[in-house]
């Protein structure tokens, strides 16, 4: 049983805009619901209950003492990415909670920075027909260059929000 969700919702709403105006809308609304990404400027280029990619320029209230993109904020496109992918398959009457994230620094990045998290046809259908459950989220970063300046690793896990509930009353 299937169930669409409210962020699937939105994104399939703003279809038919042009792709500037949808990268907008998804950018602003979505720093709102996640103050951290409206105050890092994230950009949200795509999304799809498969993919999300998302894009960080390197402007100087992100970046590290020698001019690029800090590492924090490489972990938090990662993050986003791969959290909003998440958060397209899940029901609504269940929250994403990130488990675990495992980030390598392989070398000096290069100006802005992208992320693109995917996920299988499986993953989806877990996703979308369990109230609880966990997942490895594949995500590439990549910088101007077209290198991978990190290779992360990100565990997200799903459960229905009346669980939550259940175990604060206890």
């Amino acid at each position: 049983m299937t169930q669409t969700n409210r962020l699937a919702k939105l994104v399939k709403g703003t279809a038919k805009l042009p792709k500037s105006v949808r990268t907008l809308i998804w950018s602003k609304a979505f720093g709102r619901v996640v103050p951290m990404v409206g105050t890092a400027g994230l950009k949200y280029l795509e999304v799809s209950n498969s993919t999300v990619v998302v894009k960080v320029e390197n402007h100087k209230s992100i970046q590290n003492h020698i001019g690029q993109v800090h590492a924090c904020g490489m972990a938090l496109i990662a993050e986003t990415a791969t959290g909003f992918v998440t958060g397209m398959n899940v029901p609504d009457h269940c929250i994403v909670l990130i488990k675990s994230m495992h980030i390598d620094f392989k070398r000096p990045s290069q100006g802005a920075m992208t992320a693109v998290a995917t996920l299988t046809d499986e993953q989806q259908q877990l996703m979308q027909n369990t109230e609880k459950g966990e997942t490895l989220v594949q995500v590439t970063v990549t910088d101007e260059s077209g290198e991978e300046p990190i290779q992360c690793q990100m565990l997200w896990a799903w459960v229905a929000k009346s669980h939550l509930k259940s175990n604060k009353s206890k």
